[in-house]
C-alpha cells in the first residue's frame, strides 16, 4: 500500500470533519472544490435530507438531482422569501410582455399588408418575384 494515493476529502466530509473513504456517498457530487455548493445545499436541506433525496432517485438521475439541489439552494440564498419561484414569476411576466408585443407587431404587419393590397398594382414595383 506504499503507492496508494491519498484520497482527498470531499466537501461533505470536510464539513463534518471526518475521514472521507471510498464509500462516501457524496464524494462524487461534492468534491473538495465544490465546498461552497455543498454548504449551500447543506444549509437548505441538511445532510440527512440530501442523502434521502439522493437515495430516492435512480442512479442515472442523481447527477441531475444534485444539480437541481444546488440550483435551488443558490436561488434560496439569492431570493430568501420565494426562492426560484420569484425568478420563474419574473420570467413569466417578461414572456407575457414579449408575446403581447409580438401580437401587436403581427397586427401591424397585417394592417400594412392590407393597406398595400388596397393601394392597387400601381404602387408595386415591377420585376418582383411572382409578378408578371
Amino acid at each position: 500500500m506504499a503507492n496508494a494515493v491519498p484520497h482527498k476529502a470531499c466537501a461533505a466530509c470536510k464539513h463534518q470533519r471526518r475521514r472521507c473513504d471510498a464509500n462516501c456517498e457524496l464524494a462524487k457530487y461534492f468534491p473538495a472544490e465544490k465546498a461552497d455548493d455543498f454548504e449551500d445545499v447543506y444549509h437548505l436541506y441538511g445532510m440527512q435530507n440530501t442523502l434521502k433525496i439522493l437515495k430516492s432517485v435512480e442512479e442515472e438521475e442523481r447527477d441531475k438531482t444534485i444539480e437541481s439541489l444546488i440550483m435551488e439552494a443558490k436561488m434560496r440564498l439569492e431570493y430568501p422569501v420565494h426562492g426560484h419561484f420569484s425568478v420563474v414569476r419574473k420570467l413569466s411576466i417578461e414572456i407575457d410582455k414579449a408575446e403581447k408585443e409580438l401580437e401587436f407587431v403581427r397586427r401591424q404587419i397585417q394592417l400594412f399588408r392590407g393597406l398595400d393590397n388596397r393601394a392597387g398594382p400601381s404602387n408595386r414595383r415591377e420585376g418582383q418575384p411572382g409578378q408578371p
